[in-house]
């Protein structure tokens, strides 16, 4: 009982120290389950939810149309679980008659009641019918179309309303945010509406038993050959984990990140239990004197401030724990809206409350084991004789004399002391400083990612000397579309690239992408983009007439092809042709889901398909490039093909593309704001909560300085001054530091997202940022105990204990 009275009033007579610890603890253990709780939420919620809609293992977009006849022979293929058919076609639409037409993807299900699988669920009102569509919910958010209102499509002579009557969830289209096109469905009977046969299909899915992707990409190597023989082609494949999300990408980048937060937290937890302890300790030490002196043992001694620090993390434990589920839940929450799932049911991770109850319990107990020792191990005279106002051995070595005399050249006497008693207790400073460089670090890390991010998107659209880009629903003639372009005011310069689907063969043999419907795309060697080359070269004038290309560096990877290799490309009916790698290039940014592309020189590819003076896209850069500038030159050109009869797919100017990606970016980016708000929460309640002690432990000194003659507002600024140190130090310390360690982090980030290096940015204006979060936080942190303690009598200050 004596130990529990004593716990009780250390605790309660002492209610800003014992808040202070409470919330120095449950600053780490916030963030430790915020951390895990986010990043376990978040990936277990997407994988359950993609689970839950029975994914396909391979998804085929076809050339031609099957019919359901074709696809029963489909699945009769040793391995086939089963065949579905859909169809996903392209269209235009606008809202109102006097807006610009705005591309879409239209979708039909073979059987809306009887899907197998990627099964898209009804949300509100009812399933598409001849006359009526519905509209994937996140395009109806995004959009701003709802049920009831009309949508007008591009038709063939003509334009047809259509109303909207239901809203459906589809698990597998691109967010809008991130630059997804509009989304509808309609009836097989509706399709016919768009100049398509009612029972023809031109994309399947399929699964395959027993699973492994290398069986899916044989399996899929099968359903190809099959097709072949019906003269159908393959024009692209998807293969997709049925276990995993497709949108973990955009998560398991962040993660670890996340990861690393997380263990930083537990360590600044720690410390500041270990520098909270120590002040305390050294406070008491007369008491320690005292219970040995009349018969306290050195156990007695270590289970009363062992309780005392259970105390502590218990109510740490309770502050932090809902706070952490909370903001866990909130945030995953948000996020998996963005991927179009439902997440309403409150969830919380196992994990994370675990790691929140050992980082409240179990390691403060470890931290605090170490100064509860040291002071349960004094004698009763050490005890009594070192407690009172001395200087805690400072000015006894060169390194001090060096402080007092820089101090007392250069600061008035009163901020003389304060740089004095900066140093005066080293041990706690240095617990002190470990936080404040571990948060102030961590921050600029987080900002440096950030801009390497945004520096990395910024030299991928660096690397796009075009304005606009142009596809053609036919290939047209070069000269022509490229004559017509540059006869529009405005037109820099134009150049058109021409498309041909292939199948990499190696020795003989499909490689593992088997199916993955690759295009080899013939460009000039002075082509208006060039995408990230991470080995070998990019073409180059003396290239036009040999068989090079540059090629994807995960699908080499996977298929054991360097630099150098020579592989054969399949170009279907056209034969087959060896080319020469010459480089290995990274998709940093594909907007919406894109197919394999090979590029190639344009007249090799030429010369190898025999076709001539053909392009399907078409690239024109812009005399300027003002948003409003190139939108007004895009319609321009728009307009001119549809008059020469030819058909424009669609259009999408650089500005669109830079957004969209931006979008899909800021996901990311956002996050790692988030993550360097709570690094700085953390950190600053650190160092509030070691200056705030530091001030609580010195009232006695406050009442000796005040009976000499001290006033306050001398004393006020003595305290402001010494966690300005203190601060400015960390600050000091944690730059380069981090400059250090945000170079590694940002490779290991963009090895993690789409395996390449990010375009490294150190983010000077962060130093800045992290330099006034850590004045206000010093001088908010001093200000209000100095405050208190000044504002009591001196015959208070001098009874404290």
């Amino acid at each position: 009982m004596v130990i529990w009275d004593k716990v009780w009033t250390d605790l309660w007579s002492n209610k800003v120290r014992t808040m202070l610890a409470v919330l120095s603890i449950a600053a780490g253990v916030f963030a430790i389950g915020a951390v895990f709780g986010m990043v376990d939420q978040l990936l277990s919620g997407m994988d359950t939810a993609h689970q839950s809609v029975f994914p396909s293992h391979l998804n085929m977009y076809l050339t031609d149309e099957i019919d359901r006849d074709m696809a029963d022979a489909l699945a009769d293929i040793d391995g086939v679980e089963d065949v579905e058919l859909l169809n996903s076609v392209t269209v235009r639409y606008k809202v109102n008659p006097e807006d610009e037409w705005q591309r879409a993807q239209m979708i039909v299900r073979d059987d809306y009641g009887g899907q197998k699988y990627d099964v898209v669920q009804l949300t509100e009102g009812e399933w598409p019918a001849k006359d009526y569509i519905a509209i994937e919910r996140l395009s109806s958010q995004h959009f701003g179309i709802d049920m009831g209102d009309s949508v007008i499509f591009e038709l063939e002579g003509t334009d047809r309303s259509m109303q909207v009557t239901g809203k459906i969830r589809h698990p597998f289209v691109p967010p809008p945010q991130f630059g997804g096109d509009a989304n509808f469905f309609t009836s097989a009977e509706g399709l016919e509406r768009f100049g398509f046969e009612e029972d023809k299909y031109s994309q399947l899915l399929a699964r395959v038993e027993p699973y492994s992707l290398e069986y899916t990409k044989d399996v899929a190597s099968e359903i190809k050959d099959r097709l072949a023989k019906e003269n159908v082609s393959v024009a692209v494949t998807f293969y997709q984990d049925p276990e995993k999300h497709w949108g973990r990408l955009f998560v398991e980048g962040i993660s670890l990140v996340m990861q690393v937060l997380a263990v930083v937290s537990l360590f600044t937890s720690v410390i500041l239990v270990l520098n909270t302890l120590t002040a305390l300790i050294t406070q008491q030490t007369n008491q320690i004197g005292i219970i040995k002196a009349i018969g306290g043992s050195t156990t007695t001694i270590l289970k009363t401030y062992m309780a005392e620090v259970l105390a502590y993390g218990l109510l740490a434990l309770l502050v932090s724990l809902p706070l952490g589920v909370t903001v866990a839940f909130g945030i995953t929450q948000w996020f998996l809206n963005l991927f179009n799932i439902d997440y309403e049911t409150f969830q919380f991770s196992n994990r994370a409350l675990i790691y929140q109850g050992i980082a409240a319990v179990a390691a403060p107990l470890v931290a605090a084991l170490w100064p509860v020792l040291q002071g349960a191990a004094i004698t009763v005279r050490e005890a009594i004789a070192s407690y009172g106002l001395g200087s805690g051995g400072f000015g006894s070595g060169w390194f001090d004399r060096a402080v007092e005399k820089i101090g007392s050249a250069l600061l008035p006497s009163h901020y003389a002391l304060a740089l004095s008693n900066t140093f005066r207790r080293k041990g706690r400073l240095a617990l002190t400083q470990l936080v404040l460089i571990a948060a102030g670090t961590m921050f600029l890390i987080i900002m440096n990612l950030s801009a390497s991010l945004t520096w990395t998107l910024e030299s991928e659209f660096a690397r796009r000397t075009y304005d606009i880009q142009i596809n053609f629903e036919d290939q047209e003639r070069i000269d022509q579309a490229v004559a017509l372009a540059q006869s529009v005011a405005g037109v820099e310069d134009a150049q058109g690239w021409f498309s041909q689907p292939a199948t990499i063969l190696r020795e003989g043999q499909r490689t593992s992408e088997a199916g993955l419907g690759a295009y080899i795309e013939g460009v000039p060697v002075d082509s208006m983009y060039t995408p990230l080359v991470v080995k070998g070269r990019w073409l180059e004038p003396g290239d036009e007439n040999r068989r090079v290309i540059v090629m994807n560096k995960e699908t080499a990877d996977d298929n054991g092809i360097k630099v150098g290799d020579v592989v054969t490309l399949d170009l279907g009916t056209l034969g087959e042709d060896d080319w020469q790698v010459i480089g290995l290039y990274q998709v940093i940014f594909g907007g919406s889901f894109s197919t394999e592309s090979f590029y190639a020189p344009q007249e090799a590819v030429f010369r190898a398909t025999k076709k001539y003076n053909q392009a399907g896209t078409l690239f024109v850069r812009t005399q300027f490039h003002s948003t409003e500038y190139v939108a007004a030159v895009s319609n321009q050109l728009k307009d001119l093909y549809k008059a020469r009869h030819m058909d424009v797919f669609y259009t999408q100017t650089t500005y669109e593309d830079r957004r969209n990606a931006g979008s899909q970016f800021g996901i990311t980016i956002n996050m790692l704001l988030a993550l360097a708000v709570i690094v700085a929460l953390v950190g600053g309640i650190g160092l509030m909560g070691s200056l705030s002690i530091s001030v609580v432990e010195r009232t006695r000194e406050i009442g000796v300085m005040r009976a000499v003659g001290a006033v306050s507002r001398r004393l006020m600024s003595m305290f402001v001054m010494e966690g300005i140190l203190q601060g400015l130090l960390s600050w000091a310390l944690a730059v380069p530091l981090s400059l250090i360690i945000s170079q590694p982090m940002a490779n290991a980030l963009g090895q993690t997202m789409f395996e390449a290096n990010l375009d490294f940015a150190y983010d000077f204006g962060a130093i800045f940022v992290w330099l006034a979060m850590v004045l206000i936080i010093s001088i908010v942190a001093s200000v209000l105990p100095a405050r208190n303690a000044t504002v009591i009598s001196v015959r208070e200050s001098l009874a404290y204990e």
